[in-house]
């Protein structure tokens, strides 16, 4: 029988009609305080939470006072935090735009927040990323005057600015740990949740696969006890229970945009997260270790994607996984799931990026990649490798 390798994506999680989207994460941070859900409470006191330390977070506020104006990323953290960075950057480096900005709101100060917006449309709003510019531009200021930067050179203070703005993220994290622990506690210590029917309905012995996960969650163990030594966590994990003295994995931030390192952007990136955060590359071992059949043949092995846009900012990832199974010449096949024929589209583009064009054609023709809808058991059934 072939061996089996999930790659799962977010979609996975929904998929299992869990709550684990941006969208529901800011939902509950906006309505975090005061306390007053039972459970929530009860949660929080057992795993002794302050959830005052992550009021009025930087990036949250962000997007809450924007929302109207950011379309349909509103509620897609990765990309809020992103702009900030890169409007962080933009300072450092525009010093002067800073400083004509500080100027322009000191001239009027106290004012109303609505009138500032006003100062500082008027002098961003030309310029790409405008909305996080004159958002930094405001907080800068307001902290500004609280940590009495003003006494500073700008140099100091924009360093300054930068590690509460680190540090903000690093509250953000942990608020993200602490609502997907939640949500563990409410699905499956409370709710008791039970699998729903998707594709993978179609794996004899799910429980037996290997599981690349680029969530931070524990549902494939707890739903269908995939064993979590058989689990590589590409971005880190969740754990409320780690001591102290151990390391938050959770790799939350952006992706480099290139080969260059940009040292200001360094701590807001994954890549670097993931080295410091040590995730490693345990996924390679499950393509690299090969069973022999009865006959002494390597097994085949299936590679189904599943919740996962195949984004080209996991590009290293995806190319690495098709390599390796390429120069170990056992027979593979990866299956794409998608949702919608729209979805499907884009992970067709996405691995035409990613891989070629011309190797795409290649390996849709030999039938090692493959596309099957993520409700359609019989579909999947059909194309799995035995």
């Amino acid at each position: 029988m072939a061996d089996t390798i999930l790659i799962l994506g977010n979609g996975f999680d929904l998929a299992m009609k869990r709550k684990t989207s941006y969208e529901h994460f800011v939902e509950f941070a906006n309505n975090l305080l005061p306390v007053t859900d039972i459970q929530l409470k009860k949660f929080l006191d057992e795993n002794n939470i302050n959830i005052e330390e992550y009021r009025d977070n930087f990036y949250l506020r962000f997007i809450n006072e924007n929302r109207s104006t950011l379309g349909e990323n509103w509620c897609n953290l990765e990309i809020m935090i992103s702009q900030l960075a890169e409007a962080i950057f933009y300072f450092k480096n525009n010093k002067e735009e800073l400083l004509r900005a500080i100027e322009e709101i000191e001239s009027g100060y106290p004012i109303e927040y609505s009138d500032h917006e006003v100062v500082l449309w008027n002098i961003f709003s030309d310029t790409e990323n405008y909305l996080a510019k004159e958002f930094i531009a405001w907080t800068f200021f307001e902290l500004y005057l609280q940590k009495g930067w003003e006494e500073r050179d700008v140099n100091y203070s924009i360093d300054k600015f930068n590690e509460e703005s680190i540090n903000q993220l690093e509250l953000l994290t942990e608020l993200l740990e602490i609502y997907l622990s939640y949500r563990d506690y409410i699905d499956f210590e409370i709710d008791k949740i039970s699998p729903v029917e998707t594709a993978l309905n179609a794996i004899t012995n799910i429980s037996e696969s290997y599981v690349i996960s680029f969530n931070y969650t524990h549902t494939p163990y707890k739903l269908f006890r995939i064993p979590i030594e058989n689990t590589h966590y590409i971005h880190g994990e969740i754990d409320l229970n780690r001591s102290k003295s151990e390391i938050n994995t959770m790799v939350f931030g952006i992706e480099d945009k290139g080969n260059d390192v940009n040292f200001d952007l360094i701590p807001y990136q994954k890549y670097y997260q993931r080295v410091v955060k040590e995730t490693g590359n345990l996924y390679e071992k499950f393509f690299i270790s090969t069973k022999l059949s009865e006959w002494g043949a390597a097994v085949s092995k299936n590679i189904i994607v599943f919740g996962h846009s195949v984004d080209p900012l996991d590009k290293e990832i995806f190319k690495k996984c098709f390599e390796i199974a390429f120069e170990k010449r056992y027979n593979y096949r990866f299956i794409f799931t998608y949702h919608t024929e729209s979805a499907k589209r884009s992970i067709i583009k996405n691995l035409a990026i990613i891989l070629g064009k011309d190797k795409l054609v290649e390996l849709t023709g030999n039938k090692n990649v493959i596309f099957v809808k993520s409700d359609n058991v019989d579909g999947m059934r059909e194309v799995l490798l035995d």
